[in-house]
């Protein structure tokens, strides 16, 4: 985040937040205009975040269209124009106030209308994906003592890679492929070099990233398109060849040559010798592989027992694994005593490999068309939506995860934002806007902190949400841990809730026509979806996480 953002307080980055999405209460947009005013930081800040440019772009003094004078205005070299969205005009009376008559165009560095608004380039943060090497398996790993963990499909950048025991193996993204056997020590250098300090490395280098560095602590080896292995302890390291060649550099030795079935000794001083081929021992995953198919049987039958006894829980609403009925269109709600009618219609929606690829069903929903359509009756006193779900990216400004219809009176919308924050939101009264806000019911959105960045991209997580009523809260947790907790404001208390016609995986009908705000299929799979019609404590939460979470994730 950038510099004038990341000083910022949690209340004025609230203020920020919320005013964006739409959902600020009126005394808080008081606030934010007061503390606006007084604080230099906070300003700049709202020169970058806030969407206040369609109404100077729309308003002159006198109400005339100014436009015109925007044209064939371009940025000073090294500068950017920011152009805000249109999608969050402030059109109440009390936001237009606070913009005409409080001198916010000198603020955001304008000193006439028809001056463009610039920002430093250095203020924007442009979206990228972390790291240069992706971890493409585990097999029972043990992490080192104040080291990092980590799950299948992390990504990795420059940092020490430490396992105590177990095998991991390191997709580069040059191509090369490392496997390491614990304990062992790694230095991460870059998609095309690596520094192994301890343990035992197999390298498979294809083609495309030939010319890839390994070293040990007193050798340099340049991989020329080949497999080998490596085993360093104490400073010693041996290294043979097992297919192709290597080329090496021992302390200030001349360079040499190290073709298949050949090895060598490493000492950490001393010139190096041969060694007899077969001696050293490095990781095979081709040999673990079976032991891992076994372990996520093993997983998979856990959670089949999991998804049974969850299934008799008399506080379900719906039950969803996403395993299609094969002589049907429809996902079936396991909930027990079973009841059809509350089966899920799949349209556009693709099955794909759930959390054990080979065992179970997930829905992906990257089409925009795409989503399952449920209908659930009833009243309820509170809810709890708890779900696995994989996200590849938040295309949309809000992603669906389950979205009441027509959101009236007691209907929900749970759904992620793009900046990675869980939203969960009831609407309380349909029948009148939000003062601040016309284009919107009276509801309040409650968020979680940011739980998801690019870096997670391809990751299993559990996500559940809480609306309970007789608490007076909203909460949200992420792999079974509360990562936030929020009151109940007394103008927004609401004790009965409906779903009715709704969608996992999208929104069915929208509220306004914009594509920004209609468009929100989910970009990522689900294979596990809980309703609950109570409120679930947080150990009960993290129960659920423990008995349905893949025992390799």
């Amino acid at each position: 985040m950038n510099n004038s953002f990341s000083s910022l307080s949690p209340q004025d980055k609230e203020w920020l937040d919320t005013y964006l999405d739409g959902t600020i209460e009126s005394g808080e947009f008081e606030n934010m205009q007061d503390h606006m005013v007084r604080d230099p930081a906070f300003r700049k800040a709202a020169r970058l975040y806030l969407s206040l440019d369609d109404a100077l772009f729309n308003l002159g003094e006198d109400g005339s269209n100014i436009s015109q004078s925007w044209q064939g205005m371009t940025p000073t070299h090294s500068k950017k124009i920011v152009s805000f969205s249109r999608l969050f005009p402030l059109t109440a009376a009390a936001g237009l106030a606070f913009l005409l008559g409080s001198g916010l165009m000198f603020w955001l560095g304008r000193s006439s209308p028809q001056e463009p608004l610039v920002v430093d380039s250095s203020e924007i943060d442009p979206p990228s994906a972390n790291g240069f090497a992706v971890i493409k398996d585990l097999f029972n790993p043990i992490w080192s003592k104040n080291s990092d963990t980590h799950l299948s499909g992390d990504s990795l950048g420059a940092e020490s890679f430490r396992l105590a025991s177990g095998t991991a193996e390191i997709q580069f993204y040059s191509g090369a492929l490392m496997t390491i056997e614990g304990p062992a020590e790694i230095s991460l250098k870059s998609a095309w070099e690596a520094v192994c300090h301890e343990g035992a490395v197999r390298m498979k280098v294809p083609p495309a990233a030939r010319g890839f560095k390994l070293h040990s602590p007193s050798t340099e080896i340049i991989d020329l398109g080949t497999e080998f292995g490596l085993v360093v302890k104490n400073g010693e390291g041996r290294v043979e060849v097992f297919d192709g060649e290597i080329s090496l550099k021992h302390h200030d030795q001349q360079e040499r040559l190290l073709i298949k079935g050949e090895a060598l000794t490493l000492p950490q001083n001393g010139p190096i010798t041969s060694l007899e081929t077969g001696q050293i021992n490095t990781p095979d995953t081709a040999k673990l592989r079976p032991h891992a198919a076994e372990q996520a049987m093993n997983g998979f039958r856990s959670w089949q027992n999991h998804r049974d006894s969850l299934a008799r829980n008399p506080e379900l609403i719906a039950y969803y694994t996403f395993d299609p009925d094969k002589n049907t269109n429809l996902i079936p709600s396991l909930s027990l005593p079973r009841n059809p009618d509350l089966d899920g219609t799949i349209i556009l929606a693709e099955p794909v490999g759930g959390r054990w690829p080979d065992l179970k069903s997930a829905f992906e929903f990257r089409r925009p068309g795409s989503r399952i359509r449920v209908n659930l009756p009833g009243e309820f006193p509170a809810l709890t939506f708890s779900c696995w779900v994989r996200i590849d990216s938040l295309d949309r400004r809000f992603n669906a995860l389950f979205m009441g219809d027509g959101y009236e009176n007691g209907e929900p919308h749970w759904q992620i934002r793009e900046d990675g924050k869980l939203m969960l939101s009831v609407m309380v009264d349909q029948d009148r806007n939000l003062p601040y806000h016309p284009e919107s019911r009276f509801h309040h959105v409650y968020f979680s902190p940011k739980i998801w960045d690019l870096s997670m991209s391809g990751q299993w997580m559990h996500l559940t949400s809480v609306f309970d009523p007789e608490a007076g809260e909203v909460s949200h947790f992420i792999n079974g841990g509360e990562v936030s907790r929020e009151e109940i404001q007394p103008e927004f208390e609401i004790r009965t809730f409906h779903i009715g016609n709704a969608e996992i995986g999208n929104w069915g009908q929208p509220l306004r026509k914009d594509p920004n705000f209609t468009i929100r299929n989910l970009n990522g799979r689900m294979d596990e979806l809980a309703i609950f019609k109570s409120a679930l404590s947080t150990e009960r939460i993290s129960r659920l996480y423990q008995q349905s979470r893949s025992t390799h994730r």
